[in-house]
């Protein structure tokens, strides 16, 4: 006797979700300015460049019933086309990767002293030929004003087609992480024991903070007067820009990886604990002063590796050590689940910037972008 079994049931994932196995950990998710690819940093140093253009995007596939108003999704039916990747490891994977101009991006090569540049379809040219010193930490200013570059204690600023020096400056410290303000006109410069700010333009000192801790990531609040980053040792430091001083908020569950602000909804989110920790702006948490907390999504058992504020509404997304995805509205208990638990743990999260795409890698070697409906977010 034949025995006919039902098709497997497709998951809201499965339906809005493109997904490819790359291999080896994701260490970082790039969309470029005009959000038309994504760059994707894998824990080898080899990329991989996905494109945004998709030749069944979900909207092509939904359907609202006239009678019901019920919205259904067809499944693809064409395979997806594969990632395009660099020949063998070119990045160095521990310093990340920044967007240039309107599609590119850039990087330091494998040798840890060379800067250079990736299009948008994933070919890589050097930039800048290897320095004095190898390469400690690189970001991008805003409006191709060039790329900083830092090399243990020396700040320059670069121009981005062909690496030559525009400005330079000596620090009193060595430089690790470096976070150009958006809107106002200052530079961020962290290394142990020391925050220091400079003028975007002339790399003028402006002041020296001593801090505590090792950040892994810093971050700028949206009004300029935060700088916030997540520590290795289960913190979060807090930097009072206006005020000069620095605090941390210590005894997370597990390391913050990731910090992110919300404009729309006002407030900070970080990960690092059962469920997303947030406050509100600009009253954080510092000295004996406990600030606004914010309650955002529901607490459970695993920890939330990471998460990402969208662009432009009062939502973010988290993803956690068992492969969970959730969206959330900032503030409010219920969450919708995106992608089910059960897999490898979430390492990189991010929104394209007009909001309608999330990527998200994953330890397992898993990259994917989430296309989501215009009826969606209604």
């Amino acid at each position: 006797m034949t025995q006919h079994l039902s098709p497997p049931s497709l998951s809201l994932f499965d339906l809005i979700a493109r997904s490819w196995q790359l291999g080896t950990e994701v260490r970082d998710l790039q969309f470029n300015v005009i959000g038309s690819s994504v760059a994707v940093t894998l824990g080898d140093g080899t990329l991989a460049f996905l494109p945004l253009r998709d030749a069944e995007d979900p909207d092509m596939r939904t359907r609202i019933e006239a009678d019901t108003g019920r919205m259904t999704i067809r499944p693809r039916e064409k395979p997806l086309p594969l990632p395009v990747r660099s020949d063998g490891p070119v990045a160095d994977a521990g310093l990340g990767m920044c967007r240039v101009a309107q599609q590119g991006f850039v990087f330091v090569h494998h040798d840890g002293q060379e800067i250079w540049r990736a299009t948008a379809k994933g070919q890589c040219l050097r930039v800048a030929k290897a320095g004095v010193a190898p390469v400690t930490a690189l970001a991008a200013l805003p409006n191709k004003e060039g790329l900083l570059v830092a090399r243990d204690a020396r700040l320059e600023v670069v121009a981005p087609e062909d690496g030559s020096t525009l400005l330079t400056s000596d620090l009193s410290h060595d430089i690790r992480l470096i976070a150009p303000a958006p809107r106002a006109g200052r530079i961020a410069c962290w290394g142990p024991g020391q925050v220091t700010l400079l003028t975007t333009n002339g790399l003028t000192p402006i002041a020296e903070i001593a801090v505590d801790g090792e950040p892994t990531s810093l971050r700028w609040s949206p009004d300029g007067r935060w700088l916030v980053g997540g520590c290795r040792d289960k913190a979060l430091l807090l930097v009072d820009v206006e005020t000069g001083q620095a605090d941390r908020i210590v005894d997370f569950p597990a390391p913050v990886a990731a910090v992110g602000f919300s404009d729309k909804a006002g407030a900070m989110i970080a990960s690092g604990a059962f469920r997303i920790v947030g406050w509100h702006l600009p009253d954080l948490p510092f000295g004996d002063h406990e600030g606004g907390p914010v309650e955002t999504g529901k607490p459970g058992l695993t920890v939330v590796e990471t998460v990402a504020a969208h662009p432009t509404r009062d939502l973010c997304a988290a993803g956690y050590a068992n492969g969970l995805v959730t969206l959330c509205q900032i503030g409010q208990r219920e969450e919708m689940m995106l992608r089910e638990g059960g897999g490898a743990p979430v390492t990189a999260l991010a929104w394209s910037p007009d909001g309608k795409h999330l990527a998200i890698g994953a330890a397992g070697g898993e990259a994917s972008i989430v296309t989501f409906p215009k009826t969606m977010f209604k």
